[in-house]
C-alpha cells in the first residue's frame, strides 16, 4: 500500500497520490477501516457534489471494477443531489426554446414565401400587359415590313 514518492517533490502530489491509494481503492479502504473499526463509508463523508470526480480519479487508476464498486457504494449520494423537478423543469424550458427557434425560421420562411410570391404577381402581371400589347398589334409587324420593303426598292431621285 506503500505509494512510491521518492521522486516527488510536490507535498500536495504526494498526499494526493496517497489518498488516492488508501482511500479511493476498495481492499486498501477496508483493512484501514477493519484497523480503525470503522464500518460506514467513505462516500458519506464525500460532498456529493464531488463524487462524480471522485469518481473519475478511480476509473482512471484504478479500473473499472474499483469504479463499479464506487458507484454501488455513493449511488444514493448522487441521486439525492439530484432535483427530479427542477430537471424536468430545465427540459422543457430547453425544448420550448426549440420550438420558439423553429417558430421563428418558420415566420422567417413564410415571409420569404410571400415576398417571391408578390414578386411572382408582378412578373405575371407584366408578361400578361406585355402579351395584350402584342395581341393588339396584331399583323401590323408584316405591314411595317412591308413598308419598308417598298420604301428601298424605289429610287430616289436626285435633283441636280
Amino acid at each position: 500500500m506503500a505509494v512510491e514518492t521518492n521522486s516527488w517533490t510536490d507535498p500536495d502530489e504526494i498526499g494526493r497520490e496517497k489518498t488516492i491509494e488508501a482511500q479511493l481503492h476498495t481492499v486498501n479502504r477496508a483493512e484501514l477501516a477493519d484497523l480503525q473499526g470503522v464500518g460506514h463509508s467513505v462516500y458519506s463523508e464525500i460532498d456529493p457534489l464531488l463524487i462524480p470526480e471522485v469518481l473519475a480519479l478511480i476509473s482512471s487508476r484504478h479500473g473499472e471494477g474499483e469504479l463499479f464498486v464506487a458507484l454501488k457504494s455513493s449511488i444514493i449520494g448522487l441521486f439525492s443531489r439530484v432535483d427530479m423537478k427542477k430537471c424536468l423543469q430545465k427540459q422543457a424550458a430547453y425544448h420550448e426554446a426549440r420550438i420558439a427557434d423553429h417558430e421563428e425560421s418558420i415566420a422567417y420562411y413564410r415571409a420569404m414565401i410571400d415576398k417571391h410570391a408578390s414578386i411572382i404577381a408582378e412578373q405575371g402581371a407584366k408578361i400578361e400587359e406585355l402579351n395584350a400589347r402584342v395581341a393588339s398589334m396584331g399583323d401590323s409587324d408584316e405591314i411595317v415590313t412591308q413598308d419598308m420593303k417598298t420604301q428601298n426598292s424605289k429610287r430616289r431621285r436626285v435633283d441636280g
